[in-house]
Formats: C-alpha cells, structure tokens, sequence
C-alpha cells in the first residue's frame, strides 16, 4: 500500500485503504477500482492524497493504533464540539469523555504498537482530524511515560479539544496560504485563551485538560504563548500535546502543501529539543512513532532500492526492508528481505519521495502499483 497524490492517480488504480468524509461518511471503500468520476470527485471535495494498492499489499499492511471506527466517531464527536462553539452552545462534555475513553482504551489495548499516522482528510475537516490525531500521539505518549488510565482519558479528552478555541478565529486568516500579518498572528494566537475561557465553564470538565488548550503553545524556553511560560511553569499535559500538535501537523497534507514524511518531521523535532520542546518527552514520543512507516520506499547505502515491511520499537533507523530494485536499476525477482539489524554494514541513505518515484521505470512502477 502506498500514498499516493491526486494529481498521480490513474483510471485502474485500485484503492487501499477505505476513504470517509468529515461527517464519518463512507466514500469510497478498500479495492475499489479508481475510474476517472472517481478521481474527478475526490478532487473535488478537496482530498490531496489516498493510499493505492501495490504488489506487496499481503506485506506491507500498516498496523493501526486506533481503528478506523473509533477514529471516524471521534472525529464525528470532536466536529459536533468545535461546531457548537461557533454556534454559541454548551459542548457535550461527556460525549468527548467517552470518545476519549475508547480512544484510551485501544491504545491500552494495543500497547507498545508504532504508530503509522496513515488518516486520508479533506481540506475542510484538517482541524477535526488534526484534532483526533493530536489525541491519539499524546495517549501513546503518556502511556510511555506511565500513566494510569485517569491521567491518559483527562490528557485524551484534553487533546481531543486543545484546538477549540480555534472555531472563532475568522476562517480567511485561519486557512490563509500565505504568511500572515501581525495583526491576523494576534487574532490567531487568542486561540489559546479563547479554547480555555470556554472550556473551563464547560460543566465536567477537568480543569488541568482545560489548561491544555491554553498552554500547549507555550514553548520549553519561554519563547512561546500566551504567557511565555517555561520548562516546568508549563503543565506536563500541555508540553506532550505540543509535540503531538506539531508533528501531526508537519505530516499533514494542507491545502497550500503537501504534508512532510515522517522522517522529515522528526528531524524537526529533535532540532528543536530543550527550546521549543522538553527533550525527555521527546526521546519517549520518538519511542513510538514510525520514523520509517511501513510501506515508505527506500534507497539503501549500496543503492538498492526496497519497501519498509517490518519495523523493530527502539531499532526504528534498522527496519526490514524488501528490496525491488538491484544495485544496477534492475528489478529483484524473487524479492530480496534485508534485516537492517543484522546487516550492519548498510543503512537507509534516504526516503525515495513521490517525485523520485514517479521517474523510476514504467516496469518498477508497475511493479510497485497494482492496476486493473
């Protein structure tokens, strides 16, 4: 299974991973034959990419920390939050309390999973899913850190709603592709106040989750906001959720660019420990999330080519890789596995993009996506 853009998708691509609109709707479902309506549609209703089969669909399944189906109510839960916000009217608290909890519990369930963030959004729904995203990495983190199930269902509900007090920001400055004005900055970083004001008058609602929404752009040297707050001024909630904000959205396609890869990400992360993020929950976050995700196409240090089929938590720079291009530019028939922890002497020199992927031999493509 690989991501591929809207602007890569042909007739006869066949779907890998189902397609739901921001209102949980299914769209389109796994191995559906992609026709030219289809694609037509899906750019229409402002999808950037989907995940297309390939060759080694049976291999490369990408594990999932939350199911589709908890994912797809808590996006429905957080969009009804968010949209009574602007409508002026009380949230369900114990709606999103219990979204929170399911959450919490298969992330419990699946334990020590990496997570491979692998969610399709539409323009529109980015900070629903954005939101379901953020909770999801900040649960698997607290778990790393030890906490008990009451601390991760108060950090999971916070997560769910830190971006609430986004729903007054106008929406013009809010989407605005390009650099905002002093001014709009100003507007937008009320966010943080604006979500806390109104979660804190939100009968039965923790009030330390709340303090995430107001704090989760505060920045580990002081340098953030609303109040410049530093290392252990901020709450241990609100520094998780501002890694986890950050990444998801670094990773995430947005209407003005494509999102980055993982790798990408981490490296900006890892540059900005000790200043904008606490170093120590930060090593635990990198613990968990897939550098390499399964499925990511790779180049090796002696130039062979593979897919990433296998990942080992704390070895994540040493995955399996299935190789499918030689040293040579051929193609490896049958497949060639190499174990990264055993073969020492190679490493991955770097991700092969989209761009470089689509240069590559019309038979390596062929190999690499299934078509009908």
């Amino acid at each position: 299974m690989m991501r591929i853009s809207i602007k890569r998708l042909r007739p006869g691509m066949i779907i890998g991973k189902c397609i739901f609109s921001s209102d949980g709707q299914f769209l389109l479902g796994n191995d559906v034959v992609l026709n030219t309506n289809y694609i037509n549609r899906l750019r229409k209703i402002g999808i950037d990419s989907i995940y297309v089969k390939s060759s080694l669909q049976e291999e490369v399944a990408i594990p999932e920390t939350v199911s589709e189906e908890t994912r797809q109510q808590s996006l429905i839960a957080v969009k009804k939050a968010l949209n009574s916000v602007q409508l002026n009217e009380k949230i369900n608290i114990n709606e999103m309390r219990t979204m929170a909890k399911a959450i919490v519990d298969e992330v419990i369930l699946n334990g020590r999973t990496l997570v491979h963030l692998n969610d399709i959004r539409t323009h529109d729904d980015y900070t629903f899913s954005h939101s379901v995203n953020v909770c999801i990495l900040a649960t698997v983190l607290g778990l790393g850190l030890g906490y008990n199930e009451a601390r991760l269902r108060e950090l999971a509900l916070g997560g769910l709603l830190h971006d609430l007090g986004k729903m007054i920001v106008p929406a013009e400055i809010l989407n605005k592709p390009g650099k905002l004005t002093n001014d709009e900055m100003v507007v937008v970083q009320r966010h943080s106040e604006s979500g806390f004001e109104i979660l804190r008058h939100q009968h039965d609602m923790p009030l330390l989750a709340s303090h995430i929404a107001f704090q989760h752009h505060e920045k580990f040297d002081g340098s953030g906001y609303p109040r410049g707050l530093a290392k252990d001024e901020i709450h241990e909630y609100a520094r998780i959720v501002a890694i986890a904000d950050v990444y998801d959205a670094l990773i995430s396609d947005r209407s003005y660019r494509p999102g980055m890869l993982p790798h990408q990400a981490y490296e900006i992360l890892h540059a900005s420990a000790n200043t904008h993020f606490d170093e120590e929950i930060l090593r635990v976050f990198f613990k968990y999330i897939a550098i390499y995700p399964i499925g990511t196409l790779v180049q090796l240090n002696n130039e062979q080519i593979g897919i990433v089929t296998e990942i080992f938590p704390n070895l994540q720079a040493r995955p399996v890789v299935t190789i499918i291009i030689d040293k040579y530019g051929n193609l490896v028939k049958p497949n060639e596995v190499v174990n990264l922890t055993e073969q020492l002497s190679l490493f991955i020199s770097k991700v092969i993009d989209e761009e470089e992927l689509f240069k590559l031999d019309k038979s390596f493509l062929s190999k690499l996506i299934l078509t009908k």
